[in-house]
């Protein structure tokens, strides 16, 4: 027999930004600059944000001189921001000073959706079917799959490993809806007469499946699932984003 797997979560909402696991963005992006490009960036960035305003080509030069970057003239300035603007840092404006900052974020992240919660545990937490938020999370993760998060409670998955990350109490995971070739082994998500839960999978035979924990706590205990159960396996966990990044 096969098993009747689809996705019950809609994810086409969405809300506030709930920004985890972001911390290396700015570093990501400007490796895409030269070193001196970056720092000039950097610089008005800085200078911006402690004035409210956008400096002139010469605070530039005082600025970038200040902290030992040895520009000559205003107009190896405007060579910089001419390249900072070709490569789609900054563009002219009709402001007073003339410059704009453009927000690169969406060229390298998106925005996956949290949809409540999960219990690596007994599925003890109501499944939630809205949007709390969103993660920003890299393309070069996600890909084109359509996905959304999750964040656990629980302990029985602690010693679970995605791409050697333990899937541990307030942690996040990135779970691939569309993936439904589920093979032994896998983390899965799957709601359980309306309750989240996230296990390992095994397929006992044609009419039975096992869900395991992966625990250092021995009480939890499998969960055993057949066609006559009412159940939906959500899909694939791929990633876990930890709750402390």
């Amino acid at each position: 027999m096969r098993w009747s797997v689809y996705s019950a979560l809609d994810i086409s909402a969405g809300y506030s930004i709930l920004s985890v696991g972001v911390g290396k963005t700015e570093q990501i992006i400007m490796e895409l600059l030269s070193s001196k490009e970056s720092v000039v960036l950097s610089v008005i960035k800085k200078f911006k944000a402690r004035n409210g305003y956008m400096p002139t080509f010469q605070e530039m030069l005082d600025e970038c001189n200040k902290i030992g970057l040895a520009i000559k003239s205003k107009g190896s300035i405007f060579t910089y921001l001419k390249s900072l603007e070709e490569k789609g840092y900054l563009t002219k404006s009709s402001e007073k000073r003339g410059l704009d900052f453009i927000d690169r974020m969406n060229e390298f992240f998106v925005d996956v959706p949290v949809l409540g919660s999960a219990s690596a545990g007994a599925p003890t937490i109501f499944a939630e079917e809205y949007v709390q938020g969103h993660l920003k999370v890299s393309k070069k993760i996600v890909g084109n799959k359509n996905v959304f998060a999750i964040q656990v409670h629980g302990t029985s998955m602690n010693l679970s490993q995605i791409d050697s990350k333990k899937i541990d109490d307030g942690d996040f995971i990135i779970v691939d809806s569309e993936y439904k070739d589920y093979k032994n082994g896998d983390k899965l998500l799957v709601v359980i007469d309306g309750l989240a839960t996230v296990k390992k999978f095994k397929k006992i035979n044609d009419e039975m499946m096992a869900l395991l924990p992966e625990s250092t706590n021995n009480e939890h205990r499998p969960i055993y699932l057949t066609p006559d159960d009412t159940f939906i396996i959500n899909g694939k966990v791929i990633d876990v984003f930890k709750s402390g990044n």
